[in-house]
């Protein structure tokens, strides 16, 4: 027959899959009914019936590898390095034996999938061939490892795969009866190893409980990428169509995303889909589509065109079992999945795949802000919401009584002056609009037209115009005396920031109080503005102040908090040799914390290990700098791997430490290969890839090769080495060598001129 249309292959597929359910018996008159109502459709899918006898009768007599009448006769039989134990499971694509090692090596018991040879006919071995390379390059702590692969003696492929002893994950949560929250965080663990999966441009298209599986420690493992899609590939049409056709059929439809059944595009997307069904059935205990499915054609239809109902209203429309498995009522089940996780859960859902999440990281992101009770990113950020959110993360700061009442009371207050709001959020976007403009206006009488206008004087403009243009709108106005502080800040304009920041912070208590985040947020830059100014001591008072008032209203483990007791750490260290101790044992504390709440391998977590190994290294314990360094670098490679930025901070960090202890072909070798991943995902031009080159050419001095070194820093000076560094060159100690080489004073020389350069942008220096 000719090929059909996607179109016609949605419209036909569902009556197929449902006539092909049907006894033989019963196919006829199945037939004579529906060639009444749809004789558009009859005679193709008769023609469809019949190709599917005729193949059915083609390969009925095509011997098997692994048979399903004679099973029992495997039992014993060695492939390769192992010898099968019993069968474990059968499925579409083949079978999946336990077996354990015989050749006396080590012991280990194992799982051997093998392929069914009437699957290989129609392109399925090389499906196979491609899922032991796809898991060949997945290494993650949740994702079954893939151990070896080869040939039968009859030629068939086999896979040999780590052994999960475990339960699916909606059986393992309802067996312990485990919460919502609960449920939640063990969700997040198939979400980083789809993230990782995915960040190997793998999809794996067939996420279901029955291929998650935790053991009994609690740990979750995905398993079969049997139908995964090397998103690669796309690139050769050729292999696209014929291992993307032939490989589409192999699904599981209540978990199918639906561009699955209409011919769409197979992305990542696919996978968000698939892992929201899976979510919906963690929190709910039922699917998206419903139990009253009869057919496969209400599923297909259920899922391409008909809307789910939203979480909440699944478990209040049913009955106490699904909330007694979460150890709630059917109540407070739907209060827990109202709000936040009734939007999570609907924008994975979308049946288009651009309205779903963009990543596995993202709709992790945003379950991780549901979990600290802080507004999510998948619905609008309106004053209510936010407000609702601050409630939550400061309950143990407002007496609750009182806190109910004046909730209600602001809630019915915001219901009625809806329009009053629209009206002010028009006027605040005027206001804004009027600012910037200000800022950016250049016919001053006082100034002639075509005057070069410096960065200093646009931000000075702009500082003005926050004090004349926002003074009717108070809450604008602080949020824009803490951006506008940031920019002076980031431009080491310290004085100049630290005034905008007390203006902030004065601005802030005046709206709300002085307990607010944005208060809390703003004492804390302006504490950093303090301390690059060199007023150490006043600087560790305003952190000590504000750490005690977050502790009192965030909580000590809140991650505001624990972000100023690092601060704090830095700052006590940097009063001086001898002083580190404290700020030293206030960083573990955190790093215990973080490990503790986060996990060892969140960002968070790596980001405080690599402060922490900065601190040893200004302690001059470069020994323990150097073993936590890398013990970090193992664990940012492991997850986030090696073009990671944080994975690029570690390597620098590393072979800082390396180069300080005296390891100097080891730093040469790590910065080496820090340059390098710099240049490729960086680009030769940044700045962080110039200082890295600046590192090199201390250690270039260090091995005797002043050659080598000035050309390394001459080259990192011309493509943009940060003015900080680069001003410092001349009486920076690594340097000293060079002092007296007339191309080292001419190199400083140059560095001098492109500073006066650099301070009439910003104006004169703060």
């Amino acid at each position: 027959m000719s090929a059909l249309s996607p179109e016609r292959w949605k419209e036909v597929s569902p009556y197929l899959d449902e006539l092909l359910s049907l006894p033989e018996d019963d196919r006829a008159s199945w037939m004579k009914t529906f060639r009444a109502q749809r004789p558009d459709l009859a005679d193709l899918l008769e023609e469809l019936v019949e190709e599917h006898r005729a193949l059915a009768e083609k390969q009925f007599l095509e011997r098997s590898p692994v048979p399903k009448s004679d099973e029992s006769s495997l039992v014993g039989q060695k492939i390769g390095a192992y010898t099968l134990i019993s069968p474990i499971g059968r499925g579409g694509m083949g079978s999946v034996w336990l077996a354990e090692r015989n050749d006396g090596r080590f012991e280990r018991r194992v799982a051997v999938k093998f392929l069914n040879f009437s699957v290989a006919a129609n392109g399925g071995a090389e499906r196979f061939k491609r899922e032991g390379r796809i898991l060949g390059q997945l290494t993650h702590p949740n994702i079954a490892e893939l151990i070896d692969a080869g040939l039968t003696g009859s030629g068939e492929p086999y896979l040999v795969l780590e052994n999960v002893e475990g339960e699916q994950i909606d059986e393992f949560c309802d067996r312990r009866k485990l919460d919502v929250d609960a449920r939640v965080r063990l969700f997040l663990d198939v979400l980083s190893a789809i993230a990782h999966a995915h960040a190997n441009l793998v999809v794996h298209r067939d996420l279901k409980p029955s291929n998650v599986l935790v053991r009994k420690d609690g740990q979750v493992k995905l398993l079969d990428f049997g139908i995964a899609k090397l998103l690669a590939d796309d690139t050769d049409q050729g292999k696209l169509t014929q291992l993307t056709m032939e490989g589409s059929g192999a699904l599981t439809p209540q978990f199918a995303a639906p561009e699955q059944f209409t011919g769409g595009a197979i992305t990542t997307a696919t996978d968000i889909y698939a892992l929201g069904v899976l979510l919906y059935l963690l929190l709910t205990g039922q699917h998206p589509a419903g139990g009253g499915i009869q057919s496969p054609a209400e599923l297909v239809e259920a899922i391409t065109e008909a809307e789910p109902p939203r979480a909440s209203q699944a478990v209040a429309s049913g009955d106490s079992t699904a909330a007694e498995m979460r150890g709630a009522t059917v109540e407070k089940l739907r209060r827990q999945l109202r709000g936040d996780l009734d939007t999570i859960v609907a924008k994975t859902l979308k049946k288009d795949p651009q309205q779903r999440y963009s990543s596995a990281t993202a709709f992790a992101d945003d379950l991780q802000r549901y979990l600290k009770h802080q507004p999510i990113s998948a619905r609008p950020d309106s004053m209510s919401y936010r407000l609702r959110k601050y409630v939550r993360r400061h309950r143990f700061g407002v007496a609750g009584a009182m806190a109910s009442v004046l909730l209600l009371v602001g809630f019915s207050f915001l219901q009625a002056t809806q329009l009053r709001r629209i009206t002010r959020e028009r006027d605040r976007a005027d206001r804004i609009a009027g600012f910037m403009e200000g800022i950016f206006k250049v016919s001053d009488p006082n100034e002639r037209v075509g005057k070069a206008v410096t960065a200093r004087q646009v931000l000075d403009k702009a500082a003005e115009n926050i004090n004349n243009n926002l003074s009717r709108d108070p809450e604008l106005q602080a949020q824009m005396l803490h951006v506008m502080g940031r920019a002076y800040l980031n431009l080491g304009l310290f004085s100049r920031a630290e005034s905008l920041f007390d203006k902030g912070i004065q601005a802030s208590k005046a709206i709300g109080g002085e307990n607010t985040r944005d208060t809390l947020n703003t004492q804390h830059d302006l504490a950093w503005a303090v301390l690059q100014q060199g007023r150490v001591t006043e600087a560790e008072g305003i952190e000590r102040k504000l750490l005690e008032t977050q502790r009192r209203v965030l909580g000590a483990d809140h991650p505001d908090t624990l972000a100023t007791v690092e601060e704090l750490a830095f700052t006590v260290c940097n009063e001086g040799q001898g002083h580190c101790a404290e700020g030293i044992q206030l960083t573990r504390d955190v790093l215990e914390k973080q490990e503790r709440i986060l996990g060892p391998n969140a960002w968070y977590t790596l980001v405080t290990m690599d402060n922490l190994a900065i601190m040893l290294a200004g302690d001059s314990r470069l020994d323990e700098a150097i073993k936590l360094e890398q013990e970090s670098l193992a664990r940012y490679l492991r997850v986030f791997g090696t073009d990671d930025k944080g994975t690029v901070n570690a390597m620098l960090n590393l072979g800082e430490f390396q180069r300080d202890a005296g390891q100097t072909d080891q730093a040469m070798h790590t910065l080496q290969d820090v340059l390098k991943t710099e240049e490729r995902i960086f680009g030769p031009e940044q700045g962080e890839t110039q200082a890295t080159r600046y590192d090199l050419a201390s250690i270039l001095l260090r091995k005797g090769q002043k050659n080598e070194a000035l050309a390394m820093l001459q080259q990192a000076v011309e493509h943009g080495l940060a003015p900080r560094i680069a001003m410092g060159l001349g009486t920076d100690p690594l340097f000293a060598p060079l002092q007296g080489d007339a191309r080292f004073a001419a190199l400083v020389a140059q560095i001098k001129k492109k500073a006066e350069k650099s301070n009439q942008f910003l104006s004169a220096p703060d």
